[in-house]
């Protein structure tokens, strides 16, 4: 009896799983399709959509995989945050065929580095200087040590616009080089009170490098930067008063 039994309740479930139609081609795709529309409409850049979506049809890429590098975009989207840095961390990681979910774990610990640097500035997020979020986050991404940006951001967010977004990329780079705070504090301190840090300082990095090739110690480099910011001087200024000439990172000559 349960052998009859058991042998007629195979062969209803074989009847029932043949009645089914076959799953259409790219029927699995459909996840994935609707994060992309998500996405563009979001304003995730087109490209950087076609780029998901080409990797997956040609086999690079599952689809899982696919809808997974496209979720932290959308999440970036939603909250407000800029997409540039981190469509092109995903098109870099795509190009040199790096695993999905390190790219993920990549554009996620980014937007956490953005939120952290996001929730010190004032204001609504959506007035929020992109550029200064993009400097102070990409720091944070490469090093620049959170309590930096923190104390930055609370001390000087009152100064005008332009001259704490070129404050931001000084300490976002001078932090990646490991340059005191203390430091960078003094030469911010000394444009601030003179209204003398113009653009051409975000390239104050550039000159403490060379200065330390030369064995210039960072204090005396601050001191000087300091010095000629609060006469309100140049770039170049701050290489003659430390003896030396050199070149901007665009090329330019500092001195003459």
């Amino acid at each position: 009896m349960n052998k009859r039994y058991n042998l007629h309740t195979l062969a209803l479930l074989l009847v029932l799983c043949l009645s089914f139609p076959a799953r259409p081609a790219g029927a699995g795709d459909a996840s994935l399709s609707s994060l992309a529309d998500r996405a563009r409409e979001c304003g995730v850049y087109s490209e950087t959509v076609d780029r998901v979506r080409s990797s997956v049809a040609s086999g690079d890429l599952s689809e899982t995989d696919g809808a997974s590098l496209l979720e932290p975009l959308i999440e970036a989207c939603g909250r407000k945050l800029p997409l540039a840095p981190l469509e092109d961390k995903l098109e870099e990681g795509l190009s040199k065929h790096v695993r999905p979910e390190l790219i993920v774990h990549a554009l996620q610990t980014r937007i956490a580095d953005y939120l952290f640097v996001a929730e010190l500035l004032p204001g609504p997020r959506e007035k929020i200087d992109p550029r200064v979020l993009v400097a102070l986050g990409e720091g944070v991404s490469k090093g620049d040590p959170r309590e930096d940006v923190k104390a930055y951001v609370a001390e000087f967010s009152g100064q005008p616009p332009e001259a704490f977004l070129t404050g931001a990329e000084m300490v976002s780079l001078l932090g990646q080089a490991h340059f005191d705070y203390a430091l960078t504090r003094s030469v911010l301190k000394a444009g601030f009170e003179a209204d003398s840090l113009t653009p051409e300082w975000r390239y104050f990095i550039r000159l403490v490098l060379i200065a330390r090739q030369r064995g210039l110690e960072d204090r005396d480099i601050a001191s000087g930067a300091a010095a000629v910011l609060a006469d309100g001087g140049s770039l170049g200024d701050v290489s003659i008063r430390l003896g030396f000439t050199s070149r901007s990172l665009t090329g330019r000559s500092i001195s003459n």
